[in-house]
């Protein structure tokens, strides 16, 4: 039986950043989930997201498998077309938190801001899936697996939690008020002396030196940031 939670003390929260498609998300997630076990998980992702994609999916691979049939055999294996597959698939993130949530008795809430998805998923079946786009994607692919983007992906976000990293760019507004949302959210199922795990995109669970970023605007419950690809047996 699970101890009752300490009502004086502080929230434990765990932001948790990771690189979208990993190939290895799955394993990653699993093991984080099994060491931090959390009683509340959020994830970077909307409702919305969620039910138009379980409609669309079978739709969209018809579509991806149509289109890959004009396109000489391997090119799917190309990095460009490799990270489209990636995103026609439920995120690993939900799907791992969802059976973990399930079996454990742990809360799981869908955090995202549900207008970036409006915009985008309606866009895939007319766009990101036409013969054409993914022709012009296979052909200016740059080399290199999905596997290992991801590397260099996580390689980055270690740079910009050391502090060695820039935005290229500020954050737009859009995305100003995308992070204030998930962080009042996050703030609301926070709870005394309970372990919560936050697991989102890492440039969004990075302090950023301009000031912006989830850890900025969680900081009076002194939040954790780790990296998916890290040992979660590791402690600095």
């Amino acid at each position: 039986m699970a101890k009752p939670a300490n009502t004086d003390a502080p929230p434990v929260v765990v932001l948790l950043g990771v690189v979208h498609g990993d190939p290895e998300g799955e394993g990653r997630l699993g093991k984080w989930l099994h060491a931090v076990q959390p009683r509340i998980i959020t994830v970077e992702i909307s409702p919305f997201s969620v039910r138009y994609r379980g409609r669309a999916q079978a739709y969209w691979r018809r579509l991806w498998e149509k289109a890959l049939a004009q396109l000489p055999p391997g090119a799917a294996a190309s990095l460009a077309l490799a990270r489209v597959a990636a995103q026609l698939e439920l995120p690993f993130e939900y799907r791992i938190s969802r059976k973990w949530a399930k079996t454990q008795g742990a809360a799981l809430h869908l955090v995202d801001w549900a207008a970036p998805a409006r915009r985008h998923l309606p866009r895939y079946a007319p766009e990101l899936l036409s013969p054409d786009n993914l022709r012009a994607l296979w052909e200016q692919s740059p080399r290199g697996s999905l596997a290992e983007f991801a590397t260099r992906e996580y390689r980055r976000a270690q740079l910009a939690l050391g502090g060695k990293l820039r935005r290229p760019l500020p954050p737009s507004p859009a995305e100003v008020r995308r992070e204030a949302l998930q962080a009042a959210r996050l703030r609301r199922w926070a709870r005394p002396g309970v372990r919560l795990m936050h697991i989102g995109g890492w440039e969004h669970l990075v302090p950023w030196p301009d000031g912006h970023g989830l850890p900025h605007l969680l900081a009076d419950l002194n939040p954790v940031t780790r990296l998916l690809v890290e040992d979660p047996g590791e402690r600095d």
